[in-house]
């Protein structure tokens, strides 16, 4: 189901200046219509203002001996009628509504362009790094180099670069290159052949990434977003989690032994049937975790944590 379509009105409050604009014209408006009403101001051609005076003067005649008279006529010009006030308002707003539409429509225009030359940048990064890491697989046989070969150092070294470059969606592709051509261990004992042990992967957004399997242990991760992150199988034993939103994250059957969730975000999260012995949950936030009690006895700290009812640990 796509995305249900906003509002027109939705869409203006997202840009405020148009909300800024429309306010400030109905306040001249306003006020014009005020002062015109308190003052007068003839010259405006909204009030009955004088137009025309016309003079006439009578002379006498050589015969007569009337008095000279002098006839002044005024001509009043009629004020305005509403269907005027709308021509005027029309006029007025024509020009107003144009340059905040076109203001506006640049200002869309910008921001979809933006977001499109960043999407281009991601995946041509993408495609580069699986380019690169198929060099190291079938000319430098990366798959049966040794922990001390160079190849797999640059292969570490392109994968952590290439994870703060891309966005969840492509960080998933990467982890799921890496388990399809065997470059990702999935045994917590054995060091896969682009390890992320002990890696920095501080504040990167893995949110809803599909990290099945991925072996993580030792990662540095804190600040990182994995809300919603699938972390089936992934080993996390002694990652740093501290200040992590792991939010509704699925770990069903997840190493978290000796990790530090210090200040994490666990709230929503299925942590069945993962093994969270010796964690540190000082001050974390559990509420709705699915957890059973036995597995949070098997914490190493759960002082100040929030628990999945709502209740603070003592």
């Amino acid at each position: 189901m796509g995305a249900k379509p906003r509002s027109l009105w939705q869409q203006i409050k997202q840009h405020p200046f148009i909300i800024a604009g429309i306010i400030v014209v109905v306040f001249a408006l306003t006020a014009f219509t005020i002062a015109v009403i308190k003052f007068g101001w003839d010259w405006t051609g909204f009030t009955g203002g004088e137009s025309k005076v016309t003079t006439t003067m009578i002379t006498p005649g050589t015969t007569t001996t009337a008095t000279p008279r002098t006839t002044v006529a005024t001509e009043q010009h009629p004020a305005k009628t509403l269907w005027d006030w709308l021509g005027l308002l029309g006029v007025l707003a024509v020009p107003i509504v144009v340059g905040f539409g076109v203001a506006w429509f640049t200002s869309q225009q910008g921001k979809v362009s933006d977001r499109e030359n960043t999407d281009n940048q991601r995946e041509k990064a993408l495609q580069d790094y699986i380019d690169k890491m198929s060099e190291l697989l079938l000319e430098k046989h990366l798959r049966k180099s040794l922990p001390e070969d160079e190849a797999r150092t640059i292969a570490r070294v392109r994968t952590i670069t290439i994870l703060f470059q891309l966005d969840a969606r492509r960080i998933g592709y990467v982890f799921a290159f890496l388990d399809e051509a065997g470059l990702m261990s999935h045994n917590p004992k054995e060091e896969s052949i682009v390890s992320f042990y002990e890696a920095n992967l501080e504040k990167i957004n893995f949110s809803q990434a599909n990290l099945r399997g991925a072996n993580l242990r030792g990662a540095n991760l804190r600040g990182a977003i994995l809300r919603g992150a699938i972390l089936r199988g992934a080993i996390l034993d002694r990652a740093i989690l501290e200040a992590t939103d792991l939010s509704r994250a699925y770990f069903y059957e997840t190493g978290l032994s000796g990790a530090n969730l210090s200040g994490a975000n666990l709230s929503g999260a299925n942590l069945v049937s993962s093994s969270i012995d010796g964690a540190d949950l000082n001050g974390a936030d559990l509420r709705g975790t699915i957890v059973r009690e036995e597995q949070l006895n098997e914490a190493r700290s759960l002082k100040g944590a929030t628990m999945p009812d709502g209740t603070k640990h003592d």
